[in-house]
């Protein structure tokens, strides 16, 4: 598999976590700078992940080994928490 694909597909997860975090917030009906940056922060990371997997030449993206084994665990661990945090909030 390309590290190409492997890095936008963790800073779209990333992404989608700010996302949720921030739609958790709205249906809770409390609305605050915070949360609307998020959303935009999320909604941008996913567009911009989607855009530069269609706009990259995966032979010419490099990064090494250990920082996409960090980002890719960084990334689960941030949906796990939201996850976690929604179910126990609600």
């Amino acid at each position: 598999m390309e590290r190409m694909y492997l890095y936008n597909g963790a800073l779209a997860v990333l992404g989608l976590s700010f996302l949720l975090n921030a739609s958790a917030t709205f249906v809770a009906g409390e609305w605050s700078v915070t949360s609307l940056l998020f959303a935009v922060s999320g909604g941008g990371m996913i567009l911009g992940a989607g855009y530069e997997s269609l706009r990259t030449d995966p032979a010419e993206f490099s990064i090494s080994a250990g920082a996409l084994v960090v980002i890719i665990g960084c990334a689960c661990l941030s949906l796990v928490a939201i996850v976690l945090d929604i179910v126990f909030s609600a």
